[in-house]
């Protein structure tokens, strides 16, 4: 008796999907484990559950990959130090960085949409009132507000992706993190030690 192929589709029970998860997680940062011993590699390995729930696991640890990711421009004794340091630090240490990169990109939009509103004003005091305004003058109108909406919307969903994604990754640095180590032959939650 051979294992059945499994078809590769979304598991629609809940309770089914949650058990699946689980087990497929466990394999997955098994998988990892064994690819980092055999192989001397740096393993990361993140997954939100179902529930949208944080999972890790990292060979040395999830922190110093994600650290080196994020600091690509430093040299490799730096790494080598820093996963030597806490690792929660250096998470946090990314997440503020990350943060206030995006201030600075959103201040940089501000200042631009700033410039652009009052580039409009002044376009605009070139109207006269729309009592006295003809036709042409109004659909011209109507044409600018239109396109200063537009411009607006986009930048508000940049702005809402910007912040998903700091959103994202802070509820990564605060969640409570699983660790699988390559020394261990067990999970341990972080919040358990």
């Amino acid at each position: 008796m051979g294992r059945c192929k499994i078809v590769m589709k979304k598991v629609e029970n809940k309770s089914s999907r949650q058990v699946t998860f689980s087990k497929r997680r466990k394999g997955v940062f098994k998988k990892g484990n064994e690819l980092a011993i055999l192989c001397g590699v740096l393993v990361a390995i993140i997954v939100f559950s179902p529930g949208g729930k944080p999972y890790a696991f990292g060979n040395p640890d999830v922190y110093s990959i994600i650290d080196r990711i994020m600091n690509e421009d430093e040299d490799e004794e730096d790494e080598e130090e820093k996963v030597d340091q806490d690792p929660g630090a250096s998470m946090y240490n990314n997440a503020v960085r990350k943060l206030n990169k995006d201030l600075k990109k959103l201040q940089i939009k501000y200042d631009e949409e700033t410039r652009k509103e009052k580039m409009l004003d002044k376009k605009l005091a070139k109207f006269k009132s729309m009592e006295h305004m003809s036709f042409e003058e109004l659909v011209g109108m109507k044409k600018a507000l239109e396109k200063f909406n537009l411009d607006v919307n986009e930048e508000i969903k940049s702005v809402e992706k910007d912040l998903e994604a700091s959103e994202s990754l802070l509820m990564l640095a605060k969640g409570p993190v699983i660790h699988f180590r390559a020394n261990r032959n067990r999970v341990d939650d972080d919040n358990y030690k």
